[in-house]
């Protein structure tokens, strides 16, 4: 048998809580097609800074993974968001890179970064 003994004091804690922020790069692509072409993505498409550091793809809408297919259904502009994990503190310029073993990879160069983290690009 156990006895529970009262504390004759009150203790008061007082708890900070801990804020984890995930920042994430969120970039709106367009790129012009006709009705028929197939679009994918690769999941070796990066973001690339500077010094060559690549920030992964996390997700994607729009647009097929490899090796499906979107099979686009319209004559203009194909389009779709890729995000990213965060980029570097310091990085002010950086690339959107998709490394595949074939010709036709998406990229553009050379994106100035902005407080928002969020883009649009034209392919």
């Amino acid at each position: 048998m156990s006895t529970i003994v009262a504390p004759k004091k009150k203790i008061k804690v007082k708890v900070k809580p801990i804020v984890f922020e995930e920042k994430q790069v969120i970039v709106h692509c367009a790129i012009p097609c006709e009705h028929g072409m197939g679009m994918r993505i690769w999941k070796t498409t990066y973001l690339v800074t500077e010094d060559g550091t690549e920030i992964p793809l996390l997700f994607w809408e729009g647009i097929s993974l490899a090796p499906q297919w979107t099979i686009v259904m319209q004559n203009g502009f194909f389009r779709f968001t890729l995000i990213f994990k965060s980029l570097p503190a310091n990085c002010k310029v950086f690339s959107l890179i998709e490394k595949i073993p074939e010709t036709g990879g998406f990229e553009a160069k050379n994106i100035r970064r902005n407080k928002t983290d969020v883009y649009k690009v034209n392919l």
